[in-house]
């Protein structure tokens, strides 16, 4: 099991946001959709349904962009992807992500603004989290979004494996809001990291604030 430091997260986090600087020219992103849609129950597809059903195939590609992006990053702290510094915090990893997704997100948005963001679109949500979603943590349980990282899978016990920067670079985090206070199930399966907080530890779970799905 990871033990992470906050106080390299909170570091990462606090980082001012630097807009990106090309170097060299991008493909062209796919147009943007409006996040927090919903899909419209089973059944024959018409009309608006067949927009949506339309929709799907691309909305994958883009959520295995995204995460993609995300992977190769691991390891790295600077956020540098096709020629595009996209910074050194949290956000520029979700930032970069998406632009490779095709969904740029607003240039230089932190956590909160991206929070926000989210928050607009009706894009939030505690639970059910998957793979592509924005996921946004709190440096104490029950505070304010200060991170905000990309899920990369969850499994079948809800447990999100997430993309985030660090201190320490981009790394993978476990976090289960289900679960929150466990660090393994009953049969042994981890659920949650341990992040020291201060002279304390949490479990990752206790500081999810929400999940927002924004491909």
């Amino acid at each position: 099991m990871l033990l992470a430091a906050l106080g390299l997260l909170s570091a990462a986090c606090a980082a001012p946001a630097q807009h990106a600087r090309r170097s060299d020219p991008l493909p062209p992103p796919a147009r943007e959709r409006r996040a927090g849609a919903g899909d419209p129950g089973a059944g024959p597809a018409s009309g608006s349904a067949r927009a949506v059903q339309a929709r799907r195939p691309q909305r994958e590609v883009a959520v295995r962009r995204a995460i993609e992006t995300a992977e190769v990053l691991i390891g790295k702290r600077d956020i540098v992807m096709g020629g595009v510094r996209y910074g050194d915090d949290c956000a520029a990893l979700v930032r970069a992500a998406f632009v490779q997704a095709g969904t740029p997100l607003p240039s230089g948005a932190d956590a909160r603004a991206l929070h926000q963001l989210a928050a607009s679109r009706g894009a939030l949500r505690r639970f059910t989290p998957a793979p592509g979603d924005l996921v946004f943590l709190a440096d104490r349980p029950g505070g304010v979004p200060e991170h905000v990282g990309l899920v990369e899978s969850v499994g079948a016990d809800g447990t999100a494996l997430v993309l985030h920067r660090t201190g320490r670079g981009v790394l993978r985090l476990r976090a289960n809001v289900s679960q929150p206070w466990k660090t393994r199930s009953d049969a042994g399966k981890a659920l949650n990291d341990v992040l020291v907080v201060g002279a304390g530890k949490i479990t990752a779970g206790r500081l999810v604030v929400a999940f927002a799905t924004m491909l």
